[in-house]
């Protein structure tokens, strides 16, 4: 076996393993979901997987972003392929498989498996302190409501340590750490403010998916409080490290800020519909992004002479 057909092997095991790691997840809950997905409607919830899809892409050109900001350009088609398979070891327990499994298919692009380690930890900073900055500040202007028993000062508390966790000298700092000698990251002001933007709109987009599951039946928040509440619920999933994809953590927290206005069932039936739907538009990306990078391959390998294709 050569090794190109062994690591696509590797990668296929790869992506049956996730699927069937997020297929775990969702053990003893199916009739739950069954229940909340006939009360939606399934316009409705393909809508809410586009929305997923949207924001997801957006979080893939951030990564592709990082990747050149340290000094390794790659391709859009092969840099969604990297990223997108990659980003599926969220769903084995552990907070390294999506990193590892980047670096290693970085490396078939000639991506230093330092500069990658050192993009997708960026990714994973920049995502979790966004989702802190835009819930915190939300919070703070009165968007979305912290439950009773939550002190106004929690919203305080994430909008500075989000914005703390986003000063340029500290990201330069940790992207030359990781990336190692001889590179020396391009993050200042503008690349974070341009990937603050990025990230804005992606929460926007899981705002709007979220939206899109609450039924006709129930008063439904605002774009920014629904964008608001899937900002903290995904940073708490992040920071919860044992919880692969924070499953259970990220639910806890959405139907906590969601249940003021949906009531606690209906709160219950978004958050369960909305990791369907963010599973569902992790799963389509990598095999969209994975099948057109294979697509191209083989004209890519047709220009090249006979003994460079096999190596």
């Amino acid at each position: 076996m050569t090794r190109r057909r062994a690591l696509q092997l590797a990668r296929v095991l790869f992506v049956l393993l996730t699927l069937t790691l997020a297929w775990w997840g969702f053990r003893g809950r199916w009739d739950e979901i069954g229940d909340a997905a006939s009360g939606t409607g399934p316009l409705r919830l393909a809508g809410a997987v586009l929305c997923a899809v949207a924001g997801l892409a957006l979080t893939g050109v951030l990564w592709r972003l990082l990747l050149r900001w340290l000094g390794s350009e790659v391709g859009p088609r092969d840099a969604a392929a990297v990223f997108f398979v990659g980003q599926l070891g969220k769903y084995v327990p552990g907070s390294v498989w999506s990193v590892a499994v980047q670096a290693q298919l970085g490396r078939r692009h000639d991506v230093p498996a330092r500069s990658s380690v050192a993009a997708s930890s960026l990714f994973l900073l920049v995502h979790t302190a966004t989702g802190l900055l835009v819930g915190g500040a939300l919070a703070v202007l009165g968007a979305v409501d912290l439950p009773a028993e939550v002190s106004p000062l929690w919203g305080w508390a994430a909008l500075l340590v989000g914005a703390a966790s986003l000063s340029p000298p500290l990201l330069r700092l940790l992207a030359d750490r990781l990336a190692g000698h001889g590179v020396r990251a391009a993050l200042g002001p503008a690349e974070v403010a341009r990937s603050v933007a990025l990230m804005a709109l992606v929460w926007l987009a899981y705002g709007a998916s979220l939206l899109l599951l609450v039924t006709g039946r129930a008063a439904a928040p605002s774009l920014l409080a629904a964008a608001a509440a899937f900002a903290l619920a995904h940073a708490v999933g992040v920071l919860v490290v044992f919880a692969p994809a924070g499953v259970g953590a990220r639910e806890a927290v959405l139907v906590a800020l969601l249940a003021p206005v949906l009531g606690v069932p209906g709160a219950v039936a978004v958050a369960l519909l909305s990791r369907v739907a963010h599973a569902v538009a992790d799963f389509l990306l990598a095999l969209l992004a994975s099948t057109a990078a294979g697509l191209a391959a083989p004209s890519r390998h047709a220009g090249e002479p006979a003994g460079v294709r096999g190596r």
